[in-house]
């Protein structure tokens, strides 16, 4: 099984040009795929659909699109009908298996001072795969703050014990409660003639993290590395997809300063699969695709085994 990470920065390449065609030939033959900054009716991008073209440009995988970032976009008619329109800006899971479910969660957002901020989230999808069910979690984190990384990061794993608790997006079981009641759930077909939804252990957060392996927010997702046996020692928690490959190519760099000299200036490590410890032993490899050229961003790959 092969995944993806790549933060398209809307299709715009290191030759300033919007191209989506470029972004998906880059992730084309991954199982499953996780874009950050896929947006949706900005003028900057023409007003396109991004992701229903990403769908189209990638025939035989399923979609499906988490706007963070959501804002009026609609335009009045001279007859006073309105063509309605959101400018929105977000995470996008494609697969080549069916997405069983998918929940949508913002992230929590601090105000800024002289720098632009903006609402960003992480996108849950639950999928069916050859190496078993997952969870898998489309991120983008705030370029902001450590600050503001950290607060999101906090919320994000309260957010995945929560859900690993609850369950699936809708849960039914075979418990007993008041008859009456149950015919009338039973009558609103609230399962929608569909079994019971699964609830996947392993787990993949994969996405743009804005933050490098020496940063806080990098122990505080994966936890303190303890001097003898390092990290992931403990059940639910995680570890880095490249730390853990039986074999890596190239470096993890993945962020291009662009236009040249823009801070901190050099490429940084800022995309990650991160897996839960019980997956780690299946990761067989792991590089980035230092030839990409549609985003300053490069997508970074996993293999698993199966």
């Amino acid at each position: 099984m092969q995944v993806v990470t790549y933060n398209i920065r809307f299709g715009l390449g290191l030759d300033q040009r919007i191209d989506l065609v470029r972004i998906a030939n880059s992730v084309r033959g991954a199982d499953i795929v996780c874009l950050q900054e896929v947006e949706r009716f900005w003028r900057r991008s023409a007003l396109t659909d991004q992701p229903e073209q990403l769908g189209n440009l990638l025939e035989g995988y399923y979609w499906t699109y988490c706007p963070a970032f959501d804002v009026d976009a609609s335009t009045r008619l001279s007859d006073q009908n309105v063509v309605n329109r959101r400018r929105q800006f977000g995470t996008m899971l494609l697969s080549k298996w069916p997405i069983l479910s998918a929940r949508s969660l913002v992230l929590p957002q601090l105000p800024t001072f002289n720098l632009p901020g903006m609402t960003t989230g992480v996108l849950e999808g639950v999928i069916d795969t050859s190496c078993g069910t997952l969870r898998v979690y489309c991120v983008h984190l705030s370029a902001a703050s450590s600050q503001e990384r950290l607060l999101q990061i906090d919320t994000l794993l309260s957010m995945h014990s929560m859900i690993e608790h609850c369950g699936s997006v809708l849960t039914m079981d075979d418990t007993p409660c008041d008859p009456v009641e149950a015919a009338n759930n039973l009558s609103m077909d609230w399962g929608n003639g569909e079994t019971q939804l699964p609830v996947p252990s392993h787990t993949l957060f994969m996405g743009d993290f804005n933050f490098t392996e020496d940063s806080r927010e990098y122990s505080r997702f994966l936890g303190d590395e303890d001097p003898v046996y390092g990290r992931g020692i403990h059940r639910g928690s995680f570890v880095d997809s490249w730390s853990v490959a039986k074999k890596t190519l190239g470096d993890p760099l993945s962020w291009w300063p662009d236009p040249e000299g823009r801070p901190p200036a050099k490429p940084l490590r800022l995309d990650y699969c991160f897996v839960n410890t019980e997956l780690a032993g299946k990761v067989s490899k792991a590089w980035v695709d230092t030839a990409a050229t549609g985003s300053d961003h490069k997508p970074y790959w996993v293999v698993f085994a199966e």
